[in-house]
């Protein structure tokens, strides 16, 4: 049996769907690495100042921290800066999977509405098979 269009349709906006999921997921991911990415950074200068402030801590590591420290405020910053554009990818994302959503919906509820219509005009056919039997068999017109 052939499919129809509409059938047709609704494998293809599965598809897309399905797809666009897939993508959410991918860019949630990517938001939570980024995420896991900044606390890293953001503990590890913590970690630093603890070491370099310590009360056994000795001149050298004080001044390796001091060293060290515009690397570690530059790895937070970059890792912010991840953090902004995994969260935007994943709203640019997130609107992409409403619309194929809305687009699955519209398709469905329009398969839907053609089903019914089939239903009726199934009824209406059988209806007047009915009538035409009563009016053969009781003579009506």
């Amino acid at each position: 049996m052939e499919r129809s269009p509409l059938e047709t349709l609704i494998t293809l906006r599965e598809q897309e769907l399905d797809l666009v999921e897939r993508s959410f997921a991918e860019a949630v991911a990517r938001e939570t690495a980024a995420e896991e990415k900044l606390a890293t950074a953001q503990a590890e200068i913590l970690s630093e100042q603890r070491i370099a402030s310590s009360p056994t801590a000795d001149d050298g590591a004080v001044e390796a921290f001091s060293r060290w420290l515009p690397a570690g405020r530059q790895a937070v910053l970059e890792a912010r800066e991840r953090c902004r554009e995994a969260a935007m990818d994943r709203e640019a994302v997130r609107s992409a999977l409403i619309a194929a959503r809305a687009a699955m919906e519209a398709v469905r509820t329009l398969r839907e509405e053609q089903k019914e219509e089939e239903r009726q005009a199934d009824l209406r056919k059988e209806q007047n098979v009915l009538d035409e039997l009563a009016v053969r068999q009781f003579g009506r017109s």
